[in-house]
């Protein structure tokens, strides 16, 4: 599932980048992935007004996050225990860059 998120961040990686949202992953301390019972794969999208983290773990749990960058204020969160086996990233991330890009909270 990992696997399948990077493939589709790096896809959108272009379009998103015309609508002024830059994107990079999260490094990780420890890159020997043996050692961590549940990796995981983050990603980090930032727009003029805020900062977004999207994470994917190899157990097909998802969590994302918005912040306001001027306020330090969380406006949306979400936690998915369990993505379905062909998930629609664009689907499921939809609120997630509305928020990203208006600032306005859901």
């Amino acid at each position: 599932m990992r696997t399948r998120f990077q493939l589709w961040a790096e896809n959108k990686k272009n379009e998103l980048e015309e609508e002024a949202i830059k994107m990079e992953y999260v490094k990780h301390k420890n890159p020997d992935e043996s050692r961590i019972p549940n990796p995981s794969t983050g990603v980090i999208y930032e727009s003029e007004n805020c900062l977004g983290q999207v994470t994917v773990w190899k157990s097909r749990q998802m969590e994302y996050e918005v912040v306001n960058i001027d306020t330090g204020e969380m406006i949306l969160w979400k936690y998915i225990e369990r993505l379905p086996d062909e998930p629609d990233f664009n689907e499921i991330l939809e609120q997630f860059f509305h928020v990203l890009q208006t600032g306005i909270k859901p």
